[in-house]
């Protein structure tokens, strides 16, 4: 049993690299539509997210050195809020925010694709930290 939970290990790192550095890179693609297709976002809200949003990617440098407990929290937690305030935002509120309802425009099509995909990498991302969770607890039920 040993050798495959090492092994469960070695796929979920990469797993969890490519889902984080992702949804980093996505977010930074969105942040930077968001300033273009609405000019009076607040100047400190883009730094600020992205700041946040730097939670993941250091969980999975915490995962990477061997804190599973800390990694899964900081994958987790993160991705999760951003998953219920963009699903909102960007699907649910009757705002411009509203990928259904945005006004036509040049960057419109790419706006809604990035929210798209930032909805699928945070719940991916969530689902990577539930993992991450569970493999806690089969060592220490393998443990006992």
């Amino acid at each position: 049993m040993e050798a495959k939970r090492i092994v469960s290990t070695r796929k979920l790192l990469p797993e969890s690299v490519a889902i984080v550095v992702g949804h980093f890179v996505a977010v930074v693609w969105h942040l930077l539509l968001l300033v273009k297709v609405q000019p009076n976002t607040p100047g400190f809200a883009p730094p600020l997210l992205i700041l946040v949003n730097l939670f993941p990617v250091v969980g999975v440098i915490g995962f990477a050195k061997g804190f599973p407990k800390l990694a899964g929290s900081l994958i987790t937690v993160p991705l999760a809020i951003a998953l219920v305030i963009g699903t909102y935002a960007h699907f649910l509120s009757p705002g411009t925010d509203n990928i259904l309802r945005m006004p036509p425009g040049d960057l419109r099509f790419a706006f809604q694709v990035s929210a798209v995909l930032l909805v699928l990498l945070e719940a991916l991302g969530c689902w990577i930290g539930i993992r991450i969770f569970a493999q806690m607890s089969v060592r220490r039920a393998l443990k006992s």
